[in-house]
């Protein structure tokens, strides 16, 4: 890379994830709702119709989880095992 290429490529402005925009960023306003009051209500007894029946996880369940995750990580093989040598005279 010549000086004159490096000088070039510095000059560059650098990237600001803009594209284009200002560089200050303008107060947003707030736009209104279009929605009519039926589309609304219509949303409203969706969300509460997947919502019900949904509750939290009570303590019961929660240790169950917890058990099987100790489970499974008990069952996993082990990479390394400590192996006593037989060839040692000296007690620990």
């Amino acid at each position: 890379m010549t000086p004159s290429e490096y000088e070039r490529l510095m000059a560059e402005q650098w990237p600001t994830g803009r594209f284009g925009r200002p560089g200050v960023d303008q107060p947003r306003t707030a736009t209104s709702s279009t929605d009519t009051p039926e589309q609304q209500a219509a949303r409203r007894a969706a969300l509460s119709e997947a919502q019900h029946g949904w509750r939290l996880p009570d303590q019961r369940s929660q240790r169950n989880r917890e058990r099987t995750a100790e489970r499974k990580r008990a069952a996993r093989p082990r990479h390394l095992r400590i192996v006593p040598n037989p060839a040692d005279t000296e007690a620990a």
